[in-house]
């Protein structure tokens, strides 16, 4: 039995070995992009979570692609950071997703 990848498995042992060898073809842009992603998919990978993790998170509430959202950073007593906990396993979010809804349900109704 033979394996149908060997001889490109083979060819790019030669390659990495010998720094003279140059590709074949060389691949710019869209072209580029997705033959990265048709080999990641051929691996196995989730491509998808690979470009979010790559891409970062949208920005909240819209905005340009690749500017940071807004941050506020805050001390909170312990009890605070107790209940947070309790509430993110329960709901099953993250704090920040928390802090958010309720400090806008508090400016909301402070309005």
């Amino acid at each position: 039995m033979t394996d149908k990848h060997q001889p490109a498995e083979d060819s790019l042992v030669e390659w990495a070995e010998n720094a003279e060898l140059k590709p074949r073809r060389v691949r710019r842009g869209n072209d580029a992009a997705a033959a990265g992603r048709a080999l990641l998919e051929a691996a196995g990978v989730n491509v998808e979570q690979v470009e979010r993790n790559v891409g970062g998170r949208p920005r909240l509430g819209g905005g340009p692609k690749g500017t940071r959202s807004p941050r506020l950073n805050v001390a909170i007593s312990e009890n605070l950071d107790l209940l947070l906990d309790e509430l993110e396993k329960q709901r099953g979010v993250s704090r920040s997703t928390l802090v958010r809804e309720a400090l806008d349900r508090y400016l909301r109704d402070a309005g």
